[in-house]
């Protein structure tokens, strides 16, 4: 029997003795936003256009079967690490080095370049080794491009915001090319809703709508796997909300960015004693559900918040602004998990705006300190994002010479966006062998220019391009060359190969091994390579499969249910019970049907007993307008996309005495507290430092051995 949980989304929701609309259903009783409730998997129904969940007390609607209106989501485990802090690299006392910050998910910081007075390459130079060592330490970047960045024709005092977005966007063109595959997410200006702020130039909403959309298609053509957040809105929400609207309405209803970014400073969780001043009043949980509610299909990035511009030498205080911390990153953390894209306080150092959790001297300050870096350890997901840029994705399939009924690409991601929001990837077929496909539609593709072309055209949409090419194999050399065009095209996120027994001439190991390590060889490393084929079991060994395991990142296994007579359900679970033994993410590749085997199809892939990391539709050229909306109704749980992280084991200590706690593993780390004797920990990650072996648990750091005497103090 398959539990799950679901939280209630709406304020509320009427509970029914049947899943029925009809007054006479109802009970009364009601669910409250965020209440979670337990469904057993079988206990789940479709009727009267909606789906309807079973619990003790009676049924819910979840939502509408076209997934134009949803109640209740999965009550969301973290799969993320949502907590950052605010660095200033440009400052000395406000640059951390990532070892200080290990573990952490965020940093985030301004790009200063033209504020530097210098070459754009001295300052790339400066910049450069920072960001790679975030990079490497698994902490991510997220970097703040504004008026620092670029100062162009400075628009805020002389005008003609138009010529400044095109200049700006050429810089951010050059800054997300060399910082592809380092920098996680762009932040496009700051604080640009407040006009007469000190801090900030203010922009106003058609301007900053030109300023987003050039530079999100700059980024998204140098660096398609990278992130666009908005600037963070700092003004109240009711205009906040409106700023963002106008700058929506100005772009014929798109918003380019894969988050809208918040800087609540002033607003308390509904705590007891959470304000640190008495001039803190605002609601947070109020200005969380107005932005979710306006903003429904964008994760609320909290790029900002904390307690700045006080006297931090008055110690009285960090008590308070500790409390204030902890209570507000817990209740961000248990209400708002599944619409949060990252926590980032602010600030590192007491040099930002008085706001640090260390001093000038970089001394830490107790209690904010140590509350921070209890709340990093324990801002630990127990999943992982599959390692494809398809995770968590529902994706259209394409064939360059389909005809499609609209009068360019642009029009195309118009009519996308408008029928079915969820779509966030497109797998376009635009090669076989040893030539373009062609075509005549709005997405044909004679050159890598036309796939630049395409993925340009559909960042309003903020749907990534996929090339897609048929493979054959007789000329080595000439296809190689081919499929790199394809690959390295401005703003394609990653190659599909596909594998039809009938043309493919690639069927020994040896050939296959020569083929695919010249393949390689031609590509960067971080370029993502899948496969597709039939993904009946049985015919797997017509293309060899296994030996193409060591070169490719996914599968794309077809399952073409209506082709084949077969219930979506039972096909797709044969073929990923036969690929999981493989572990590489699987991408199931199905058809376009009926609405209701559509989302069978999906239930069947995205369940997360499936495992699939996410589902493509194919052939859109082909598909109705009634089946291109029925995508909307395919839902996407929580978790698909992410696999459980395996455990290292559990250890206790094995001293006499309290064995210290420190905030990262090092023994001139600041200590956040005690394991007691015998007290066992869940390890989560070892690092060996010599002659010290450390361990990492929900707590902090803790030493495990030292090599050099032999001593244990866990195990």
């Amino acid at each position: 029997m398959a539990l799950r949980q679901y939280r209630c989304l709406v304020n509320s929701l009427n509970i029914r003795s049947q899943p029925f609309t009809q007054a006479a259903f109802r009970t009364g009783q009601t669910l409250r936003r965020h209440q979670v409730i337990t469904v057993e998997d079988s206990r789940r129904a479709e009727s009267e256009g909606y789906l309807w969940l079973n619990f003790e007390r009676g049924w819910c609607a979840a939502r509408s079967l076209d997934g134009r209106a949803v109640f209740m989501t999965d009550a969301v485990p973290q799969r993320e690490r949502l907590l950052g802090i605010n660095i200033d690299p440009n400052n000395p006392t406000a640059n951390p080095t990532p070892e200080q910050l290990r573990g952490l998910g965020w940093v985030r910081f301004v790009l200063h370049m033209d504020s530097r007075r210098e070459p754009p390459e001295r300052a790339f130079a400066f910049y450069d080794p920072i960001i790679r060592a975030y990079h490497h330490s698994g902490t991510r970047i997220l970097l703040i491009l504004l008026q620092d960045t670029f100062v162009g024709n400075m628009p805020w005092v002389n005008g003609d915001w138009a010529r400044y977005a095109r200049d700006f966007a050429v810089r951010a063109s050059a800054i997300a090319a060399r910082y592809r595959g380092q920098v996680a997410a762009y932040q496009i200006w700051n604080e640009g809703d407040l006009d007469g702020a000190p801090t900030s130039h203010y922009v106003k909403p058609e301007d900053y709508a030109t300023l987003l959309l050039l530079a999100s298609e700059a980024i998204n053509q140098a660096d398609p796997s990278a992130l666009v957040i908005s600037g963070g809105l700092a003004s109240d929400a009711a205009n906040s909300i409106e700023y963002m609207r106008a700058v929506r309405r100005a772009l014929g209803n798109a918003l380019p960015v894969d988050g809208i970014a918040v800087h609540p400073y002033g607003h308390i969780p509904p705590s007891p004693n959470a304000a640190p001043f008495p001039n803190y009043t605002g609601s947070l949980d109020a200005l969380m559900r107005r932005f979710t509610d306006a903003f429904p299909d964008k994760p609320i990035w909290i790029t900002e918040i904390g307690v700045a511009r006080v006297d931090v030498n008055n110690q009285t205080y960090w008590p308070r602004i500790a409390n204030y911390m902890d209570k507000t990153i817990d209740f961000l953390r248990d209400t708002y998990m599944h619409v949060l894209g990252a926590v980032i306080w602010f600030a590192w150092s007491d040099s930002m705006d008085q706001a640090g959790i260390v001093n000038v001297r970089g001394e830490p300050k107790n209690p904010i300190f140590s509350t921070f870096f209890a709340n990093l350890h324990a801002d630990y997901p127990i999943y992982e994002r599959q390692n494809t840029p398809f995770a968590n994705s529902i994706a259209l399939a394409h064939s360059a010479t389909d005809a499609l009924a609209d009068a360019s690409a642009e029009a195309f991601a118009a009519r996308l966006q408008a029928a079915a929001p969820n779509v966030s990837a497109l797998l376009l077929w635009c090669s076989n062998g040893t030539a373009w496909l062609g075509g005549t539609g709005a997405l044909a593709v004679h050159s890598a220019v036309d796939l630049s072309r395409i993925a340009k055209s559909l960042v309003k949409a903020r749907v990534r391009l996929h090339a897609w090419h048929g493979l054959h194999g007789a000329d080595i050399t000439a296809e190689i060359s081919q499929i790199v065009q394809a690959a390295l095209a401005q703003g394609v996120c990653s190659i599909v190969l596909d594998l039809d027994p009938q043309r493919l001439a690639l069927r020994q190991p040896d050939h296959i091994r020569t083929f695919m390590t010249a393949l390689r060889r031609a590509l960067p490393a971080e370029t993502r390579i899948g496969l597709s084929f039939d993904g009946r079991p049985a015919n797997f060994s017509a293309v060899n499969l296994t030996e193409w395991l060591p070169f490719i990142d996914s599968w794309h296994p077809k399952v073409w249910y209506a082709d084949w007579n077969g219930r979506p359900s039972v096909l797709i679970g044969q073929t990923l019970s036969a690929l999981r033994p493989y572990r590489k993410p699987i991408v199931v590749l199905t058809q376009f049907g009926p609405d209701g085997d559509m989302r069978e199809a999906g239930r069947a892939a995205l369940e997360p007993h499936q495992a699939a990391a996410g589902i493509a539709f194919w052939r859109l050229g082909t598909a109705s307008a009634a089946q291109l909306a029925a995508v909307r109704g395919v839902a996407m749980p929580w978790l698909a996309g992410y696999t459980p992280l395996d455990t290292l084991g559990t250890v206790a200590v094995r001293t006499a005495s309290p064995l210290r706690i420190r905030a990262v593993p090092s023994e001139q780390s600041p200590t956040l507290g005690q394991l007691q004797p015998n007290e066992a920990v869940s390890v989560l990650e070892r690092l060996s430092l010599p002659p010290l072996e450390w361990i990492r648990h929900r707590r902090g750091w803790s030493v495990a051995r030292n090599a050099a005497t032999g001593e244990v103090y866990l195990g």
